[in-house]
């Protein structure tokens, strides 16, 4: 190959710029066409008369961030192509929340997910668990831009400070002005670049190797073909068991998640909402599928001329801009769409981020203490909501530049601590009736102390071993030069430390444990304790349990009378949600069933089947 000195051109300024007046201009439109619909509904839940398909295309960029991007193919670049199981473990939470929790979120029509842990157990829980969300969503948002802006700067002209205060100011007006319309038809948007920009590297690097087969040719001589690696030593980073099995952290995203919650509830029926759900893990899977080609493509493009053992880089995330900038140094505007694709991934996490919290502050704190606010001042204080949060984000971008790993381990220790237990809350309160309150809470507070000490432990004492870090050579540069040169004057922290000489037994056991069983630890320890818990101070009467926050395990109908009522667990059965529920017999079962058969004329009376005998709760 001849020398080259890739540049961020005009023409990739272009695409760029582009893309960013593409998304203000869906916000000021939507602000426009709605300006006589000054309503929360509309401004939260885009009138919950979305249809289901860009909503599902939003809710896939809104668990996609630029890390997608830029991070995962760095990992199957270092780890090989069992980070492609990322693309399987992420569409498991579809089918726990199209059969389990989006009818109950339809049927509640909440505006704060954690409204129902309040209405189930106390208003203590619900506050712990919406505090616990917001502090992690911040200095989620900050982490992502940060990272984002880190990675980009290198190869663009752009100043760090310009990029993140541009990037944060179009995030923060179109999320601001446009609501939840503006969030999802952005998304939309965003996913589309994205999916363009990342197929566009694959295929170009397989054209100028000379095809895919030259591709896996190298990832089979650098033995990074490890998709297969079912290993089951839970110290281990990555395997299939541990991205598959412990994939609580995608669960709760999917099922307790402030911002997909009003995904869900933005459409206007349970149907559209599953089909939405659906949808949204067709481009999720095939962007994390394809971000692990991309790692493979990079390792066969620089095989046996790694740039980090050359000295040009100085941490793998940024291996993926590196070598944007290489293979379209003679394509203008590509490298342009690449940088498009990395900065959408973070322009939805920190719009969804903006949106869901401005709601969760205003109905889980202001509203309370302001309970004679008029709509119209509630929907201004949460537009000023959003930009007050949009500050915070970026004034974390800069305390994170400042303090470096101080703050982006405490964004990966609280990633890592709160989602089993926010699963593990949700499950006691939809499917275990006698769960109290008292319970709730320890179970919730000692699952997010238990698996902080375990994340706070590993970091203290990490063992890279346990990465199984594949092998990367620079013997062959010689064959290869460029004058390239990655400018990079503030590199990314990097995690791994020295291996401390005095290690504690629970370095190599219980600390050495994989992050991505983090969640199903917290979820298991939440519920172990609330169980225990619950024993002790008094189980609740399942009979006393409110049926419309309750969630049978099973609750099939074709299934046998005795099979749905066993899980039911004596919890009356809810027969209209605007009617008392009775309890639930077989005798209840057979007439009610009977009655139900009969017209729509009938049934929507108020006839009631002769000798139903009821007994009201």
């Amino acid at each position: 190959m001849e020398d080259k000195a890739p540049e961020f051109g005009v023409v990739d300024f272009t695409v760029f710029i582009g893309m960013l007046v593409a998304v203000t201009a869906i916000g000021a439109f939507y602000a426009y066409k709605d300006r006589n619909k000054n309503t929360l509904v509309n401004y939260y839940f885009g009138s919950k008369k979305m249809s289901p398909i860009p909503v599902g295309l939003s809710l896939s960029v809104t668990f996609i961030s630029s890390i997608t991007v830029l991070g995962y193919p760095a990992h199957a670049y270092m780890m090989g192509t069992v980070v492609a199981w990322f693309g399987v473990a992420s569409t498991i939470q579809v089918f726990i929340a199209c059969v389990y929790y989006i009818p109950l979120y339809h049927r509640l029509q909440l505006s704060s997910v954690y409204e129902l842990l309040e209405l189930r157990f106390h208003r203590t829980v619900r506050l712990f668990a919406s505090c616990l969300i917001c502090l992690h969503s911040i200095t989620h948002m900050g982490f992502t831009m940060y990272l984002t802006a880190l990675a980009l700067t290198a190869v663009t002209p752009m100043s760090m400070v310009l990029s993140v205060l541009v990037t944060a100011a179009i995030c923060t007006l179109y999320t601001t002005i446009g609501g939840m319309k503006a969030v999802v038809w952005t998304d939309t948007l965003q996913s589309v670049i994205m999916l363009a920009g990342s197929i566009a590297v694959f295929i170009k690097v397989a054209i100028l190797l000379g095809g895919t087969d030259k591709i896996w040719e190298a990832v089979e001589r650098g033995q990074r073909n490890t998709i297969w690696d079912f290993n089951s030593d839970p110290t281990l980073a990555h395997t299939f068991w541990t991205i598959v099995g412990g994939e609580f952290s995608w669960t709760n995203a999917g099922c307790c998640n402030q911002a997909f919650v009003q995904r869900y509830q933005s459409c206007e029926t349970v149907r559209d909402a599953r089909i939405a759900s659906i949808v949204s893990a067709i481009p999720m899977s095939l962007l994390l599928i394809i971000a692990t080609m991309n790692g493979c493509a990079m390792y066969a493009y620089y095989e046996g001329c790694d740039p980090m053992t050359q000295g040009k880089l100085k941490k793998v995330d940024q291996t993926v801009p590196y070598l944007v900038m290489e293979i379209f140094y003679d394509v203008p505007g590509m490298a342009g769409l690449f940088v498009s694709a990395a900065y959408s991934g973070m322009l939805s996490t920190v719009s969804s981020g903006i949106n869901s919290v401005s709601n969760l502050i205003l109905e889980d704190y202001l509203v309370t203490c302001f309970p004679n606010w008029s709509d119209k001042t509630k929907l201004n204080v949460s537009k000023l909501l959003g930009i007050i949060l949009g500050t915070l984000v970026t004034c974390m971008v800069f305390i994170t530049e400042a303090l470096g790993a101080t703050i982006i381990k405490m964004a990966v220790t609280v990633a890592g601590a709160v989602s089993g237990p926010l699963i593990g809350v949700y499950t006691l309160a939809l499917f275990f009736p006698w769960i109290n309150g008292l319970g709730a809470i320890c179970g919730m507070a000692f699952g997010f102390i238990f698996t902080l000490w375990i994340t706070i432990g590993g970091m203290m004492y990490p063992n890279p071993e346990k990465l199984r870090m594949l092998p990367l050579s620079a013997d062959n540069c010689t064959l290869y030069t460029s004058n390239f040169t990655f400018a990079q004057t503030h590199p990314t922290t990097v995690f791994m430390e020295d291996l401390n000489s005095d290690r504690p037994y629970l370095a190599d056991t219980l600390y050495a444990v994989s992050y991505l069983y983090l969640g199903a630890i917290g979820l298991a320890s939440t519920m172990l304790i609330g169980l225990l818990v619950s024993f002790i101070t008094g189980f609740q009467r399942a009979k006393d349990c409110d049926p419309r926050f309750f969630v049978p395990f099973v609750d099939n109908k074709c299934l046998p009378f005795k099979v749905r009522n066993f899980f039911r667990f004596g919890v009356p059965e809810l027969l209209d949600e605007k009617k008392p529920p009775v309890e639930f017999t077989e005798k209840t079962s057979e007439e009610l069933n009977g009655f139900l058969a009969k017209t729509p004329e009938i049934r929507n009376s108020a006839e009631k089947p002769d000798g139903l005998d009821v007994t009201t709760v």
